[in-house]
C-alpha cells in the first residue's frame, strides 16, 4: 500500500492538502506564534501520544495558546488522516498557530487558533551512524522558550545548514555557557565508563519525547543515568555517543569534527529496546482488532 500524503487535517476538517490555505495575517507565518509536534507512526498507531500531548499542553500553557480539539478528539481525527492517507507507517506534524491576528507582536487572546496536521514519510536513513559538527549557533542558558517545541527554528535550520557546509549529517548548538544542547533534531547522550549522561533541560535544549522514553529504557537495563552539563571536549571523551529524536529513533554517532566513535554494545541495546516499545504497539493494535 504506497503512501499518498494527499489529505491533511485543517481546523478539524479533513481535506486534500492542495486545498490547504493559511491566512496572510496568520501569526504563525507572520511571527513563528505556534508550537508543534512530530509523532512516529507505527502500524497505524501514533507513538507515546499521551507524551506528545504532555508537551504540547505545556508548551500552550506556557505561551498562552488555546488548543482548539481536545486530545481525544484530535487522535480519532488523526487516525482517520492516517487511515486516508494510507500511511501505515510514517510521521505526523501536528501544528497550533495562534491564528490570524492584527499586524504587530501583541495579540489580544480572542484570537481564533490555526490547527493543521499533515503525514510524511519517515526519513531515509542511508547509514545506521551519523556525522556531527560543532556549529557557532548559540542558546541561551535557562531560556525558557527552549523547552517548548515552538514553530522559531531558525536557529536549527541555520545549524542544518552549518553542518551541511561540513559534509556531517546534523550541527551540534552550543549554550552560553559553552554547554552541548542537541543538535538541529535530536537530542543527544553520551556513555562513558558505563554511564549515560545527557545535558540537562535547563541547558538549553527541548525536553524531547524519545529522550524521555531512552531514559527510562537505559535504567531499565542497568545503566547509570546522570543529566548533566557536557562540554565539546568531555564529549570528545566518551566513549560512545548517540542522539534521539521521534523521527529516526536511537541513532549511533560515529564522528564528531575530528574525533571518530566506536559502535557500543549499550548503544546497541537501547536500539534494541526502542524497537521491542515501537513493537508493542504492533501487538497492542493486534489484539484490539482480533487478529
Amino acid at each position: 500500500m504506497k503512501q499518498t500524503n494527499s489529505y491533511a487535517l485543517l481546523n478539524g476538517t479533513i481535506t486534500q492538502k492542495e486545498k490547504v490555505s493559511i491566512l496572510p495575517n496568520d501569526r504563525g507565518f507572520l511571527y513563528g506564534d505556534g508550537i508543534y509536534e512530530t509523532i512516529r507512526v507505527h502500524h497505524g498507531k501514533p507513538f507515546l501520544w499521551q507524551w506528545h500531548m504532555n508537551r504540547l499542553t505545556a508548551g500552550a500553557e506556557t505561551i498562552n495558546l488555546k488548543i482548539p480539539l481536545t486530545p481525544l478528539v484530535l487522535l480519532e481525527k488523526t487516525k482517520r488522516l492516517i487511515e486516508l492517507n494510507k500511511s501505515n507507517n510514517c510521521i505526523v506534524r501536528l501544528t497550533i498557530t495562534r491564528g490570524p491576528g492584527e499586524r504587530g507582536y501583541d495579540y489580544t487572546g480572542n484570537e481564533t487558533p490555526t490547527l493543521l496536521v499533515t503525514t510524511h514519510e519517515i526519513p531515509a536513513m542511508e547509514k545506521n551512524s551519523i556525522s556531527l559538527s560543532i556549529t557557532n549557533i548559540r542558546v541561551a542558558t535557562g531560556d525558557i522558550l527552549t523547552t517548548i517545541k515552538s514553530n522559531n527554528k531558525l536557529g536549527a535550520v541555520m545549524a542544518k545548514q552549518f553542518a551541511k557546509a561540513q559534509n556531517t549529517d546534523d550541527g551540534l548548538m552550543l549554550n552560553s555557557d559553552g554547554n552541548i544542547t542537541e543538535t538541529s533534531s535530536a537530542n543527544i547522550f553520551c556513555i562513558n565508563d558505563g554511564i549515560l549522561r545527557t545535558p540537562p533541560i535547563y541547558d538549553g535544549l527541548l525536553p524531547g519525547v524519545t529522550r524521555r522514553l531512552t531514559l527510562g529504557l537505559a535504567s531499565s537495563i542497568g545503566l547509570i543515568v546522570k543529566e548533566e552539563s557536557i562540554t565539546p571536549k568531555k564529549l570528545e571523551q566518551a566513549n560512545a555517543i548517540f542522539v534521539t529524536s521521534a523521527a529516526t529513533g536511537i541513532r549511533n554517532v560515529e564522528k564528531i569534527e575530528d574525533t571518530i566513535f566506536p559502535k557500543n554494545q549499550l548503544v546497541n541495546q537501547l536500539q534494541k529496546a526502542y524497537d521491542e516499545e515501537l513493537s508493542k504497539l504492533t501487538i497492542s493494535s493486534a489484539i484490539s482488532t482480533g487478529s
